[in-house]
């Protein structure tokens, strides 16, 4: 049985679809491995694959230097237990900002991530055109997102790409367990919620920004 995070009830986010999203918008995400007492880790941008609604169906994969302690980890065809975890927009909360609880709460931090346990393995070994499909998606997956024309590596020499190519391998995973987190003062009243959103917003920053809007969205969710 795949052991998983502590989560309070009213913190847990079981929604497909929202899980999915999350992974999409912050798609750079930490990996930590399991390997013989040791945990060798790397950040790194991922894609997922399968139905939006169906996690049974997703798998992630990405791509890393060939020297990474992780891929040598990885050497010779094993697979490893591993937790891939992306981590939305997060902020300080202070209890100031609270109109019921004002005078009887501390600090705390609002935050949203997304855990995925699974087994880790590497992909691609020996079959170029796998490395060339998920090089192609992972960069039109990017480039949608900033707009403007499309990038393609045609114009580099082909000696470079080809030396580009053979420093770097294929890694992908198949989810065992995922877990939504969103603490978003679920278990605050409304009056303390809405008061938290506007200090968010109060702080100016985008981080702050993106945690009110998405506390808000949640309310009227």
């Amino acid at each position: 049985m795949t052991v998983g995070t502590y989560i309070p009830p009213y913190f847990r986010q079981d929604d497909p679809a929202v899980i999915a999203e999350v992974v999409a918008t912050h798609p750079f995400a930490a990996l930590v491995l399991a390997d013989k007492g040791q945990m060798p880790c790397v950040h790194l941008p991922f894609l997922r694959f399968g139905e939006a609604t169906r996690p049974d169906t997703w798998r992630f994969e990405s791509h890393l230097a060939r020297a990474n302690p992780v891929a040598e980890a990885l050497a010779d065809g094993r697979e490893l237990s591993a937790i891939l975890i992306f981590t939305g927009p997060d902020a300080y909360v202070s209890p100031r900002w609270y109109v019921d609880a004002h005078d009887t709460s501390v600090p705390t931090w609002n935050y949203q991530t997304v855990h995925v346990r699974g087994r880790v393995r590497l992909a691609g070994e020996g079959d170029p055109e796998w490395l060339d499909r998920h090089l192609h998606d992972l960069i039109d997956t990017h480039q949608a997102r900033i707009g403007g024309d499309p990038f393609d590596w045609d114009h580099l020499p082909e000696r470079q790409i080809a030396g580009m190519k053979a420093a770097i391998v294929g890694i992908e995973l198949l989810p065992e367990r995922i877990e939504g987190i969103e603490k978003l003062a679920q278990n605050k009243t409304a009056a303390d919620q809405d008061g938290v959103i506007e200090g968010l917003h109060r702080r100016g920053d985008a981080e702050c920004d993106a945690m009110a809007d998405l506390m808000r969205a949640r309310d009227r969710g």
